[in-house]
């Protein structure tokens, strides 16, 4: 027996053996953001050159726990064409202070961000209803450029600073799009609306991914797509899903491993971690970063040798 088909067989092994985990899909954009602010709040206060890698965040890829990898399937591979997120509204003006913004593409959606330490402020437009990521205390409406809008409001949120609070407006625009301001921290009501009604025609693009992809498996489309993590998924999954699912890349400063034992290998010369049974691949780079690979298997169905191939084809850039 080789020393891949020995690997194989250990591998479908240790996936047979069914660990309990936590449901993925309770991490979801609004416990994504919250985490993202602690951190940011704490901060303010105090493969050829590899392979593989999320609200902006790790991306919430809902499945269950991995069974056995199929056999490698004979798929005619496409070969996909880069491309950055674009929000499709140029913001005419924002509080001051904020930096620079970050735009995301979540399913047909596209949001912009605005971020300082814990403070954010976001505009986020498509035809699915976003959330409201805060219970409101009070909601009331407005006319946001002749659009009638709900603004739901709360003078505290988890995470809130002294002074801060929460200010929501939405409104849907006349081909059915929904528009939808979030705003965490010290601006007003009175700026977010400032805010909302200067959303005009225009875009702005987002940052390049830190990664390019190779070869990656047909009847997928891009689903998620931020300056860190790239979503593949069905085109029918794509069209009405926000939150990272399919087959997700992220190039992250760190990753916890999961419980599950791991497989070791290498891909493109660097160490990397294969969990069968969570369905996840970490890919440790010479900087220091982890390159992670995870897919919902019930959506996709890969084997050992298909995410290894997928894996060997994704160059970093960043």
């Amino acid at each position: 027996m080789s020393l891949e088909e020995d690997l194989r067989t250990v591998l479908h092994e240790r996936a047979a053996q069914r660990v309990p985990r936590p449901d993925l899909l309770t991490a979801v954009d609004a416990g994504i953001r919250r985490d993202r602010r602690r951190r940011q709040a704490l901060a303010a206060g105090g493969v050829a050159a590899a392979v593989v890698a999320a609200a902006v965040a790790v991306p919430a890829t809902r499945h269950k726990e991995a069974d056995p990898a199929p056999p490698t399937t004979k798929w005619e591979w496409s070969r996909p064409t880069q491309r950055i997120a674009v929000f499709p509204l140029n913001p005419s003006w924002a509080p001051p202070g904020l930096g620079e913004p970050a735009v995301t593409q979540m399913g047909p959606n596209r949001r912009i961000d605005y971020t300082r330490g814990a403070q954010t402020l976001s505009a986020e437009i498509g035809p699915l209803e976003p959330g409201w990521e805060v219970e409101a205390e009070r909601e009331h409406t407005a006319t946001v450029n002749g659009r009638t809008a709900t603004v739901h409001t709360s003078t505290t949120y988890d995470g809130a600073g002294p002074g801060d609070r929460f200010v929501g407006v939405r409104w849907q625009l006349p081909d059915k799009r929904w528009v939808q301001v979030i705003s965490l921290g010290p601006p007003t009501e009175a700026d977010v609306l400032r805010f909302a009604s200067g959303l005009k025609n225009g875009s702005v693009d987002g940052t390049p991914a830190g990664f390019h992809l190779g070869a990656y498996p047909p009847q997928l489309t891009l689903q998620h797509q931020s300056a860190e993590t790239t979503c593949l998924a069905p085109e029918a999954e794509a069209a009405h899903e926000r939150q990272p699912t399919g087959l997700c890349v992220s190039l992250l400063d760190d990753a916890e491993p999961p419980s599950d034992p791991a497989g070791q290998l290498s891909i493109n010369g660097n160490a990397a971690d294969y969990y069968a049974g969570a369905a996840l691949l970490h890919i440790h780079l010479p900087s220091g970063k982890v390159l992670e690979i995870t897919w919902d298997p019930e959506m996709i169905k890969l084997g050992f040798q298909d995410v290894v191939h997928f894996a060997t084809g994704i160059e970093v850039t960043g």
